[in-house]
């Protein structure tokens, strides 16, 4: 064990974390998913970060108790018991698996007898490269529970010793049982190192290279996994401004923050929030630059106020309508003097002429008919043209002097003042008829303005709106005395004119925004600015401050898990140790022990030799085909492999100088029969020095090994386990039932002669006739076996390979009465067993329980003669 030794000095250096994946490592062989899981517990924990079980997993520091199975040349080890079996699978509690102390052991069971619960409890509690998994009856229902345990009474330099084993995790049992050696398939498994399946190590190298590399790719993705579902954006954050002091409490936001400062900034108290609530309005007014432009506009939309008040009362003014009145009058007295003329007019005329000659619509009549003849009919002559043949512009007819008379003084007529002054005056009544009658006194006045106006002067918007409704009143009083000529009843003004206050107000706003100026204080805006920007970063704060939190601790725990990562990929140095006791214990004299150890085992086409993959710590002990083109890893067959395994495992055996004792569980599993009959001798030679325990379910490997125990003349104890009624795991001296020889055999017919004879019943029943026929059945196998080892004297065996021709003598010494004994025997047999169908009509009746033990005695004596004559 000095390989362990120095791992154990080294170890010194390494975290408690990887003291304990090391120590399950060598107690168990290799790790669970459950070993995983608690490992990277323990990593986190080492790193600040606390266990995710309860209670916590606490590293245990590898130590001399951890070492795994290993043989030890100061003392000597030997098996003598297993017993009282708890919980291991369904074998009872009250079996002894007994060993001999020197020499071998051999404990035959087949599939499903319960064979490798024993086997498997060995390998825990030994410790083997491997050691397994001992599993409870997985049919309980409180399986789960259940706890296996077993007592092993063992011999220490020959002193007898006792240890209980507890398959718990964790549990280690007494440290002098490593020196047992335990070899089976897993074990030979862990021999062979990862795809170069033909090269071995030293189980200590294999182990620290699972403890730097296996670690590392089983763990590292889970924690990598970790730190990416961590939420750890502070982007988010930016917000809160960094120039304050909320933000330098949190900026930059990562895993140390003070998380105490940072909540006690983001608690406002009543008088802050108030504060926060009142300072954007103190500095509006500290700063009165925008507010004095408000009151500027404000003033401007005032007085446009006021003018549009002031142009619509113009429109309904006294003096619009006194102007307006005056022009009606206006036109009354020139119609009237145009009536006047127009009397004169006729007066002057010697015929009666028509009513409303020399008025309004004649003299349009008249003047039209000018400017007819003027631009048409007689263009560039004075109107009216009487000249001779001249006729008249509206009836065309030729003017008589009578006509051209009248037509002259109508010329003079609409000549005169008065008709021009009526035509004048009745064109100006027309425009304000027309203008009266698409006036218009609206104004608007929003609401809010007037809202505003009624907070500086509280009467002045119901004045406005009265005003409204005094301007719309006299409007339409307006419009009916121009259609109507009557002027009397002028609506007079409920109220004052409110331009007057609005010009007022006007002026108020425009010297409030001077004063605003002019009362500018800097420095006291600056501060009211600051501690505004202080508040809002604070009240951004309390709005993130759990965010912030979460985050930091996401952070934190990121920095952690980085360590961790850190820790778990940090693996040169113990790649580097690796390396150096490689070179140190996979030796060339290693090598030349297991090319002697190949050459035992028959495989004298492969030799080993100290090699190396590149990887620190790599060095191996490699197989080298002769003339191969190709990797050994790709020519050797599985069993060659094994072979392989099984020869390093001798090697190492004997480079301990070990002589304890050490056990084969099915160490031929898959080997063709070559290969079984060199693991069987090498076992053999191997039980001369030392104590040997095979557990095996092939029947042939069996027979070698019982064939080449008569070889050698060493008796070899034998242990059958069986499957029963009551179920697996029941131990029986000696070989199975179905591979004793006949010698064995009878003492079991005569025993089962009484059984049935105990229970017969005549007349004989369907049970009676069963049972006789599977006592016969039984006897004739009996007979068939007494041929193998008598009458043919053992020169043909089942399950051995080869004749033994020197045993022919005893053959010739047979009788043909023998031969027609055994004969008859068989016959009867065959006529009593169910593997015969039998003519129905026969109705061959029950053999009796008397008959059935006579013939028991005849094959007793038929064989017993034999061997007597043989001498």
């Amino acid at each position: 064990m000095a390989i362990y030794e120095e791992v154990l000095a080294w170890a010194d250096r390494l975290p408690p974390w990887r003291h304990d994946a090391l120590r399950r490592l060598c107690v168990q062989g290799a790790w669970s998913e459950e070993d995983f899981g608690e490992i990277l517990d323990l990593c986190k924990q080492h790193h600040g970060i606390p266990s995710s079980f309860e209670p916590a997993p606490q590293p245990i520091r590898f130590a001399v108790e951890h070492f795994p199975a290993g043989a030890n040349q100061d003392q000597t080890v030997v098996l003598r018991s297993l017993h009282t079996l708890t919980n291991v699978g369904k074998i009872p509690s009250n079996q002894a698996l007994e060993f001999q102390a020197q020499g071998l052991t051999i404990v035959y069971g087949g599939n499903g007898t319960g064979k490798s619960g024993y086997a498997r409890v060995l390998k825990q509690a030994c410790r083997a490269r491997s050691p397994g998994t001992v599993y409870a009856n997985a049919y309980a229902s409180d399986y789960k529970q259940l706890t296996p345990s077993a007592t092993i009474d063992f011999e220490l330099n020959s002193t007898p010793e006792q240890a209980i084993w507890i398959g718990q995790r964790g549990h280690v049992s007494r440290p002098e049982l490593r020196g047992i050696s335990v070899f089976d398939g897993d074990c030979a498994r862990h021999y062979l190192q990862s795809k170069e399946t033909a090269t071995f190590q030293p189980s200590a190298l294999t182990y620290l290279q699972q403890l730097a590399n296996g670690l590392n790719q089983t763990l590292r993705p889970r924690i990598q996994a970790e730190i990416s579902a961590l939420a750890t954006d502070i982007t988010p954050f930016n917000i809160i401004p960094a120039d304050t002091e909320a933000g330098q409490a949190v900026h930059p936001i990562g895993p140390t923050i003070d998380l105490t400062r940072a909540r006690a900034l983001s608690t406002l108290t009543l008088d802050e929030q108030a504060e926060l609530a009142r300072l954007p309005q103190e500095i509006s007014e500290a700063d009165p630059t925008a507010k004095a432009t408000n009151l500027d506009n404000a003033a401007t939309r005032v007085d446009e106020l006021a003018n549009g008040i002031t142009a619509a009362a113009e429109i309904v003014s006294d003096d619009a309508i006194d102007s307006r009145q005056l022009a009606h009058r206006s036109l009354a007295e020139a119609e009237s003097a145009e009536r006047a003329a127009s009397a004169l007019l006729q007066t002057e005329d010697a015929m009666q002429l028509l009513s409303g000659t020399g008025q309004g619509p004649w003299a349009s009549l008249f003047n039209a008919a000018r400017e007819y003849s003027t631009s048409t009919a007689y263009p560039g002559q004075t109107f009216p043209v009487t000249d001779e043949g001249a006729v008249c512009v509206l009836c065309q007819q030729e003017l008589a002097p009578e006509a051209k008379d009248r037509l002259e003084r109508f010329d003079r007529y609409i000549r005169d003042k008065a008709a021009e002054a009526a035509q004048a005056a009745r064109k100006t009544w027309q425009q304000i008829i027309h203008s009266v009658g698409q006036a218009t006194v609206a104004f608007t006045a929003a609401p809010n303005m007037l809202e505003s106006l009624g907070a500086r002067v509280a009467t002045l918007p119901g004045e406005i709106q009265c005003f409204q409704e005094d301007l719309d009143t006299r409007l339409q009083w307006l419009r009916t005395a121009v259609l109507s000529g009557e002027w009397q009843g002028r609506p007079t003004y409920r109220d004052a004119d409110p331009t007057v206050s609005l010009r007022q107000v006007a002026d108020g706003l425009r010297a409030e925004a001077a004063r605003l100026r002019a009362n500018l204080d800097a420095a006291a805006l600056a501060a009211k600015r600051l501690r505004l920007k202080e508040l809002e970063a604070r009240r951004l704060l309390s709005e993130h401050i759990e965010a912030i939190a979460r985050i930091s601790k996401s952070l934190a725990q990121k920095a952690k898990l980085q360590r961790c990562l850190d820790d778990i990929g940090n693996t040169r140095s113990i790649s580097m140790f690796a390396g150096q006791l490689a070179r140190t214990y996979v030796s060339e004299t290693l090598a030349r022990t297991m090319n002697d150890e190949l050459s035992r085992l028959d495989l004298y086409h492969i030799q080993a030799g100290v090699s190396s993959s590149g990887d620190a710590g790599a060095v191996r002990l490699g197989i080298q085909l002769q003339e191969c083109q190709l990797d050994p890893y790709l020519v050797l067959s599985e069993a060659e492999q094994r072979i392989c395994a099984l020869a390093y495992f001798f090697a190492e055996l004997r480079q301990s100088g070990s002589s304890s004792g050490i056990v084969f569980d099915d160490p031929v599993s898959s080997l063709d029969h070559n290969h079984r009959s060199a693991v069987a001798r090498r076992i053999v030679q191997e039980s001369a020095n030392r104590q040997i325990i095979v557990f095996t379910h092939d029947a042939v490997f069996f027979g070698e090994l019982v064939s080449l125990c008569q070889d050698a003349q060493v008796a070899p104890e034998v242990r059958s386990i069986n499957y029963r009624a009551e179920g697996p795991g029941y131990i029986d001296a000696g070989l199975p039932y179905d591979m004793r020889k006949h010698r064995e055999r009878i003492a079991y017919h005569r025993a089962d002669h009484q059984r049935v004879a105990a229970s017969f019943k005549n007349p004989p029943r369907d049970e009676e006739r069963l049972a006789m026929r599977n006592a016969y059945d039984d006897l004739r196998v009996t007979i068939e076996v007494g041929i193998e080892d008598t009458i043919l004297n053992e020169t043909v065996v089942r399950f051995r390979d080869g004749i033994s021709v020197g045993r022919l003598d005893g053959v010739m010494i047979v009788q043909e009465a023998d031969y027609r004994e055994v004969q008859r025997l068989h016959d009867k047999c065959c006529r009593n067993v169910r593997a015969h169908s039998h003519a129905a009509g026969q109705q061959r009746p029950v053999t009796q329980p008397a008959e059935f033990l006579q013939d028991i005695e005849e094959v007793n004596t038929l064989f017993q003669n034999i061997r007597k004559r043989r001498g």
